[in-house]
Order: structure tokens, then C-alpha cells, then sequence
């Protein structure tokens, strides 16, 4: 029988000095830096990736909040918080905070959170990327680490990811991440067992060895996590929150994606 291909995927988090990338392919993971989203997408082009997840909102709404915040925060419990509401897409004409909020606030009658208005600078670089690119509109998604570090858990974390006990609880987590189906080379989900060694995919050691040639001041511990459990989520199927997502005004998505593990839909809330 002859055996499939497996395309690579790629998890990507936000980080100081751009974005942080890992790639999990047929020979192992590999973690990239890159400057800015266009950039994120050339890699993906370059390594033929089937697909993209990437912890940032897809998709803004002109008034009320996205139905997939709300799922999942629900779905995260305890640790809602880690999801922050998407601003409107007319907060990203704004030039200031305070401009956002306002905005925000007249669509929705809630204002913009500081940490929601920091990520806008990365949501205008990737909303332009995906307005120009039908190829990317096919194949990049949004997710969420906290999300899928939950389906690989069976449950959402209690231990915050910015303390050494966080980090290590996701590392335990990441050891067995990469087990599981993998997705084909034409973007589709496998329905065989994972066709690579799974001790190829060393998230430890991808980790350790960003941390050691990068400075915290430019990517911080958890953005390295938060893209190596997107990658892991990546090979999985996906499901979507919610499951028939809406599109906003421009055509794109407004949607979250989880991967969808076996125990995951019996220990999670629904």
C-alpha cells in the first residue's frame, strides 16, 4: 500500500519583534521568527503548508461581539479571561486607544480592553493578507493556545502559563500533543494513525533551543508554547466555534478552531 503524504502545518503566536512560527513536518518540528505576517505567509507558501493556526482574531464584526469569544470563554471556564473580545473592524482606523474604545463602544456598548487594542497592530497585518490572498483565506485560521491545550488536556489549565509551574504543566502537555491523526497533503484530515514516529516531534527540545537563541525581551516563553500547541492542533481535525461561523463584512470568518481529540468533546463543556 502506498504510503500518504503529509503536508506540513504551521502555529503561529504573536510575539514582540513579529511572530513566532513552528513547523511540524514529516522530518520533526522546527521554529521560525519572522518579522511581520507577510512573512508568516511566505513560509507557509514556502514549506507548502496545508494548513495555518494562528492565535489572532479572523474575521470583525461591525457590532456585537463574536459568537466565537463568547463560546470560548465558556468553554475555557476559569481561565476565560485569556480570551480577550474582538474589537469592531472600524477600531483599526483608530490611532490611539482611546479612539478604538470609543468606537468600540458606540458599535457595541463595551469599550476596547488595552490588551485587546495591542493585538490590533498584528490583526491589521493579518486581515491584509488574508483580504489579498484567496489561497490564504483557504488554508489560515484562527485559534486559540488555551483552547487546544485544553483539548489535549481534557480539561483547561489551572496553572497560569506565565509561572514556571504553567509552563512545565504545558510541557507535560506537548509530550504527547503530536500523537494523533495528521493532515493529508491536500489539507484534508487523515482517518489513519499518525504515519510518523512521534519522537520525531520534539516540542521540548524546539522550545529549548528557541529560548536559547532568542532574547525574552524579543519572544517570551509562552509565545514559543502558544505555537508549538498550535501546530500540534494543526494535525488534528478541527472543529469550529461556532460550528456554523458567520463571515463579517469583508468575507472573512468569524471563527475559532479547536482540534478535536477523542476524550475532548466528553470532558469539555459544552
Amino acid at each position: 500500500m502506498s504510503q500518504r503524504r503529509f503536508s506540513p502545518v504551521v502555529g503561529v503566536d504573536g510575539c514582540r519583534s513579529g511572530w513566532v512560527c513552528a513547523v511540524a513536518a514529516a522530518g520533526g518540528l522546527s521554529v521560525r521568527v519572522v518579522a511581520d505576517f507577510a512573512a508568516v505567509w511566505d513560509l507557509a507558501r514556502e514549506r507548502d503548508a496545508a494548513r495555518v493556526l494562528v492565535d489572532i482574531p479572523i474575521g470583525l464584526p461591525d457590532a456585537a461581539r463574536r459568537a466565537c469569544d463568547r463560546e470560548a470563554r465558556e468553554r475555557l471556564g476559569s481561565r476565560a479571561a485569556t480570551v480577550f473580545f474582538a474589537p469592531v473592524r472600524a477600531a483599526l482606523d483608530a490611532d490611539s486607544h482611546e479612539a478604538a474604545s470609543a468606537a468600540n463602544r458606540e458599535r457595541t456598548g463595551s469599550g476596547l480592553s488595552i490588551q485587546a487594542w495591542h493585538l490590533v497592530p498584528k490583526i491589521r497585518e493579518v486581515d491584509a493578507v488574508l483580504r489579498e490572498s484567496s489561497r490564504a483565506r483557504q488554508r489560515v485560521f484562527e485559534s486559540h493556545p488555551e483552547l487546544a491545550f485544553a483539548a489535549f488536556a481534557g480539561e483547561p489549565l489551572s496553572e497560569p502559563k506565565s509561572t514556571p509551574e504553567g509552563r512545565d504543566r504545558r510541557l507535560d502537555v506537548l509530550r504527547t500533543a503530536f500523537a494523533g491523526n495528521e493532515v493529508s497533503g491536500d489539507g484534508g484530515d487523515s482517518s489513519e494513525a499518525d504515519a510518523t514516529d512521534q519522537s520525531e516531534f520534539d516540542a521540548e527540545r524546539a522550545y529549548r533551543e528557541t529560548l536559547d537563541r532568542t532574547l525574552r525581551r524579543d519572544v517570551a516563553r509562552d509565545d514559543v508554547l502558544d505555537a508549538l500547541v498550535l501546530a500540534a492542533a494543526a494535525r488534528r481535525p478541527l472543529a469550529s466555534l461556532p460550528s456554523d461561523p458567520p463571515t463579517d463584512t469583508v468575507g472573512l470568518e468569524m471563527a475559532i478552531r479547536v482540534p478535536v481529540v477523542a476524550f475532548s468533546r466528553r470532558t469539555l463543556p459544552d
